[in-house]
């Protein structure tokens, strides 16, 4: 198996409760919040999500 990076979408809030969303490249889903904390390490993250593959757009 590749260790190939998966976009992820992490929604994030600031002390001041701001929500953010922020689209990640990682490895797995500990790799997409350990790239926002290394940046703001106060905010609290509330969900992290994988980006869909835009592969699959092109059905009718």
């Amino acid at each position: 198996m590749e260790n190939e990076q998966i976009e992820y979408t992490v929604e994030y809030q600031d002390t001041y409760g701001v929500l953010y969303f922020e689209n990640v490249k990682a490895f797995n889903l500990s790799d997409a919040k350990m790239k926002i904390r290394q940046r703001f390490p106060d905010v609290f993250i509330r969900a992290v999500t994988t980006v869909p593959n835009s592969n699959g757009d092109d059905q009718q």
